[in-house]
């Protein structure tokens, strides 16, 4: 199972960029998310 962490700790920070740059680099390495955490 391959999870994506997500973690944002100001208000400058944004979760769904986050989320975008995760599911990029996955797609160019041809790995699949299972889950996401999110804090």
């Amino acid at each position: 199972m391959t999870y994506g962490y997500i973690r944002v700790s100001t208000d400058k920070q944004d979760g769904a960029n986050q989320k975008l740059g995760i599911e990029d680099l996955c797609k160019r390495k041809g790995l699949v998310i299972d889950e996401y955490i999110e804090l």
